[in-house]
């Protein structure tokens, strides 16, 4: 089996942990990531460097990506996860937009291990 070159991410600190999860609250409910002052006001971080120097430790760990050019250019790197579906002949089941079959099989199930990022969501069985 090949490596994927996925880097773990590393563990955050509560602060880092704190401001990664108010830039997906605010990704999630506004579509846009927060900008430096946002997140100082947020936090009561004084100086635009404080910020900085957050938004890079959450770089380096791997938890977001940062376009420099933007003022709202923090993305989030999706986290790899492993779900699994188990499918009985003539069964099939979705993830995101891939679909898959069990097909060939006769009188066994057969268990499928999706390893995906987070944003495609949950494995779904079609009935």
């Amino acid at each position: 089996m090949e490596s994927t070159g996925v880097i773990a991410r590393q563990k955050l600190t509560e602060k880092q942990h704190a401001i990664y999860a108010f830039i997906k609250q605010e990704i999630t409910e506004h579509r846009l990531s927060p900008t430096v002052r946002e997140i100082a006001n947020r936090f009561g971080i004084r100086s635009s460097n404080g910020v900085m120097c957050h938004l890079r430790a959450l770089e380096r760990k791997g938890w977001i990506k940062r376009d420099y050019y933007l003022s709202r250019g923090i993305t989030l790197v999706a986290e790899p996860v492993t779900q699994f579906l188990t499918l009985t002949p003539g069964e099939a089941g979705c993830l995101g937009d891939v679909y898959v079959g069990c097909v060939g099989v006769e009188d066994r199930s057969v268990t499928l291990e999706f390893i995906a990022p987070d944003t495609m969501g949950e494995v779904q069985k079609d009935l």
